[in-house]
Formats: C-alpha cells, structure tokens, sequence
C-alpha cells in the first residue's frame, strides 16, 4: 500500500461525472456528467471547457474519425466534435423503462463494448436486467451478458484478449477471454472482490496490464495484480464517491479521477476532478472505428 499526493485538477462540481479518456487527437481529458447533461474538456494548459447535451450521457468515446460515439439513455450516436450535432446508430434496450446506458470502452477490433444499468430507485428490490453488448464496425450489435444490474469497470488488457467487467452491487471484478471480434467470450476464474474498499466503478489497465479500480464510497483507487488477484496499491482521495479513473497528460502517466457529488455538505470533493501522478504509465486511447 502507498500514499501518494492528489491534486484537485478541476473543480467542476460533476453531478456524476463518469466516461473519462485522454484522447489523443487534440490531447485533452474527455468525461461525462451523466447527470448534468455534460461533455467537458480539460487541456494540457489546465483549460476547460463543457458542452451542453440534449440528454444524459453514460458514456462517451473517441472515434478514428472527427467527432466522438455517445450513448445516452436509449440510444448510441455519433457527435460531431463540438457537440451541436447527433446522429442516432442503434437503438438499445427501449422495451426496459427501468435501464440506461452505462459504462462503455472501445475494443481491441474497433467496436465498443457497453453495458445498461437498471436505474430503479428502490434499490433494495431492484432486478439485474441490465446487459452487456458490443456494437461493431458495422453497427451490427451483440448480445454479450445479462443477469447484470450496473455495468461498470469495462476494460481491456494489451495483447492478451483478456476483458474486465464489473456488475457494481455484486463486488466482483470478472474476467474475461476473447476472439477475434468477439465470436466467442469466455469466462476465466476471478477472486477481485474487495468490500472493503467500497464497490467498482470504472477502470483501465496500465502498461503492465495492472487493473486501476475507481472504489465508488470507498473513497479511494486500488491497482489490482492480474496475474495473482491482489492489491497492489490503494490510493486514498478527498472524495468518497470515486466514480472512473483514466490515465492521462502527453506521457500518459498521471491518473485522472471523475467523482460523484452525493453529500455536497459532508464531501465537498464530491463531483471534482483529481490527479495522481504515478511512477506507471497507461496506454493510447484505442479510436472506434464506428
């Protein structure tokens, strides 16, 4: 375990911000707030910028060509790169009132993976019937996992076709193997359940395939060993409600945490954005080819 310093690298006061990358095409961070209607941008020079939405953006993310893919409650589409333009691609889950679209990450092939979440305030009572899904190339969509209630901590391991995933009530990060375009996916063994550091959020993978866990009321991140399951590094923030974590700057080796405003009176860090800076690096955000 490790202490390292966190800056506040933006006070924003995200509602729920989520989906952060560094995009390499204009070398700033890209995130969400779901909640706020919000795109906002951050660059090298710390300047920021955000964009209005027509509606709640659970994901956003880089394509090869201008512009970004959103997914927003019930559909995904493509922007244009200032954001006053959307071109609805796909349809997704419009017979389940209860679901919106969640977590997302381009895959290896030039898809997006993306999961749902079923939204029901009573969450005591409330059914996994989220699912997870791979848009391709082609805009043909797959059904990849259901039985799921939040979709979160999508990730990609580099040159091993390994796949992390999260259904965030359950604690456990699962594991994945899969092929060529995701014909087929498997399950491999996982014992990455960590309840005592909060619950999973969003993640990625660094240069040695170590996974990073936004520990959403955990009020930290941990980097996991892979390979043996373990905790590597726990790294305390000011918030409690972590939500997504990203590397990011030109050398890709600082870390970028989005956070959840829930108690604005007991949690003022609640819905900044922070920065770590780490002795790792990540890798290139991969472009969709969507």
């Amino acid at each position: 375990m490790s202490s390292k310093d966190v800056s506040t690298a933006l006070i924003c006061k995200n509602i729920l911000g989520e989906s952060c990358f560094w995009d390499p095409r204009i070398n700033s961070l890209i995130w969400t707030d779901i909640e706020g209607k919000k795109i906002w941008k951050l660059n090298e020079k710390n300047q920021s910028l955000d964009y209005n939405l027509p509606d709640r953006a659970g994901f956003i993310l880089p394509r090869k060509k201008d512009g970004f893919i959103i997914g927003f409650p019930k559909h995904i589409a493509i922007s244009n790169q200032d954001f006053s333009s959307f071109e609805k691609i796909c349809d997704v889950e419009i017979n389940l009132k209860q679901t919106r679209i969640n977590d997302a990450k381009v895959d290896p092939y030039g898809g997006i993976v993306f999961g749902t979440y079923n939204e029901d305030p009573d969450k005591i009572n409330r059914k996994p019937i989220a699912n997870l899904y791979r848009l391709a190339p082609d805009l043909s969509l797959t059904h990849l996992l259901s039985n799921i209630t939040v979709s979160n901590g999508i990730a990609f391991s580099q040159n091993e076709n390994i796949m992390y995933f999260a259904d965030t009530p359950t604690g456990l990060i699962r594991k994945f193997e899969f092929t060529h375009n995701f014909k087929k996916l498997q399950e491999l063994e996982s014992n990455m359940t960590f309840n005592d550091v909060g619950e999973p959020d969003g993640a990625t993978v660094d240069i040695n395939n170590n996974y990073w866990s936004a520990r959403v009321r955990g009020k930290c991140i941990i980097c996991i060993n892979t390979k043996n399951g373990k905790i590597i590094e726990k790294i305390d923030l000011p918030t409690n409600t972590p939500t997504c974590v990203t590397f990011g700057d030109t050398d890709l080796s600082s870390l970028y945490v989005t956070s959840l405003r829930a108690d604005p009176v007991n949690d003022a860090a609640g819905g900044n954005l922070h920065k770590i800076k780490t002795e790792t690096k990540g890798f290139k955000q991969l472009l969709t080819d969507i």
